[in-house]
């Protein structure tokens, strides 16, 4: 899940309760809501401060130019 590509996930861009902005409301408020989808870990052109699996970026699933992959689950 860490290093090779960013994990797309089925979470819509939302904060957890209590969240709060940081290091300011545009960088990730404005992006909540339907549109925008959660990406986990990070990938191998992440920065190593950010490549941790509870970290979270967003992006719009249509985008091909990002380095992520996905993973095929399902319950037993």
């Amino acid at each position: 899940m860490i290093g090779d590509v960013w994990e797309w996930t089925a979470t819509d861009l939302y904060g957890y309760p209590g969240f709060r902005a940081f290091p300011y409301r545009e960088y990730s408020e404005i992006f909540f809501g339907t549109g925008y989808k959660v990406l986990r870990g990070g990938s191998w052109a992440t920065r190593p401060a950010a490549i941790r699996s509870t970290f979270r970026n967003w992006d719009f699933p249509i985008r091909r130019q990002l380095f992520c992959g996905f993973r095929c689950a399902c319950d037993v």
